[in-house]
């Protein structure tokens, strides 16, 4: 069995197209981390000699940590004033730049500033607008802890659109698994030979298994290491609400960066074994590997155009659910935490259930599909 897996893997791997897709995944990936973490758009304006100086990059980051730094805990009203009063820009630092002074919030500061901005607690000319943490975050504001979250928030941001590309690229690999023996006559001589019903398919589905785990498992060992090489594991205690990019923005319920980033992988593992198990039943039952392909691109990415948000909102979570819109994460964590009797937990957690289901009758199904092919 072990001879048949590697076998199995080396046919999948070896395809020019495989090869050209997984260059085209480093390339982005390494797109995405220059981007948004190595070292990403970390920018820091102070004033000096009356005019703002921007310092970005490598050289930004623990200049931004240390501001951070005198403010992590708690988010209090006492809090918001003294960052906005302690790196306000002078007018005429602004002028001298020849920038509008009435527009100061639209201009980078630094990661606390960026954040009280972005929720109403700066007015576009820069001064406190007077709107206190209760009244922003209702009831989730006595709990809500702020400080340097850069490296998680945008950590999770380029590897949400790094496994939305590996999706594709699974797709790519996984759709000719059984197809690609119908389309070249191999099928009638495997499904005759002594292993080929049993050995042989259980094979081809743990093969695409193995592939899809171990590229999750890469995808998210380099990240996390460039992020804890970079930023470090500062600011994982921090409420995701508190994040310069709101991606988790609108979470209704408290969450901190390192549960969001194990919620998220839990997510992304899902999605894929799920998409995986799905591709594997459009390839037993495909007539061809390219009609297998296309079957397996629509339902894989038809689903991130879909208006879920027309619908009942237990309907509206299944689309959310489904492999590539549960890959993005955005909408997952807009809704409430989900309560099973006297236990409450947040809806990502039943991407547990659907992928152990989805997975069994994905190789049930994918391997009946095969080993009762009509040989011709």
């Amino acid at each position: 069995m072990k001879q048949l897996i590697i076998f199995e893997v080396k046919k999948m791997l070896r395809k020019p197209l495989v090869w050209a897709s997984l260059i085209g995944l480093v390339l982005f990936l390494a797109i995405m981390e220059s981007s948004w973490v190595v070292p990403g758009y970390t920018a820091v304006v102070t004033e000096k000699d009356g005019r703002p100086v921007t310092t970005e990059g490598f050289e930004a980051i623990p200049l931004d940590q240390e501001i951070c730094s005198l403010y992590h805990g708690l988010l209090t009203d006492e809090k918001v004033r003294s960052v906005i009063e302690t790196y306000d820009i002078s007018n005429a630092a602004w002028e001298a730049n020849k920038i509008d002074p009435a527009r100061e919030a639209h201009y980078t500061h630094n990661l606390m500033y960026s954040i009280l901005s972005t929720w109403g607690f700066i007015d576009l000319d820069g001064s406190y607008s007077g709107s206190t943490v209760e009244e922003t975050f209702g009831d989730l504001a006595p709990g809500l802890t702020i400080g340097y979250s850069t490296g998680w928030e945008c950590t999770i941001y380029a590897l949400m659109y790094s496994f939305l590309t590996l999706g594709c690229i699974i797709v790519i690999i996984v759709a000719p698994v059984f197809s690609e023996e119908y389309t070249i006559h191999m099928d009638a001589l495997i499904l005759t030979g002594i292993h080929g019903r049993k050995k042989c398919t259980l094979a081809k589905i743990i093969s695409a298994y193995l592939i899809t785990i171990a590229g999750s498992v890469l995808l998210i060992a380099i990240s996390t290491l460039l992020m804890l090489a970079v930023h470090g594991s500062v600011g994982w205690d921090c409420s995701v609400q508190l994040g310069e990019l709101g991606i988790f923005d609108h979470t209704p319920f408290h969450l901190n960066w390192l549960q969001a980033y194990g919620l998220a992988c839990l997510a992304w593992f899902g999605g894929m074994l799920v998409l995986t198990s799905i591709v594997l039943v459009v390839s037993s039952l495909a007539k061809s590997s390219f009609s297998a392909l296309v079957i397996a691109f629509v339902i894989y990415i038809l689903p991130m155009f879909l208006p879920w948000n027309l619908l009942p909102e237990s309907l509206e979570l299944c689309g959310y659910l489904l492999p590539v819109t549960q890959m993005q994460l955005l909408k997952l964590f807009r809704f409430d935490l989900i309560a099973l009797g006297s236990m409450a937990f947040p809806p990502v957690y039943l991407a547990i259930p659907i992928t152990v289901i989805v997975l069994i009758a994905g190789i049930i199904w994918a391997g009946k599909g095969f080993s009762q092919h009509q040989v011709v």
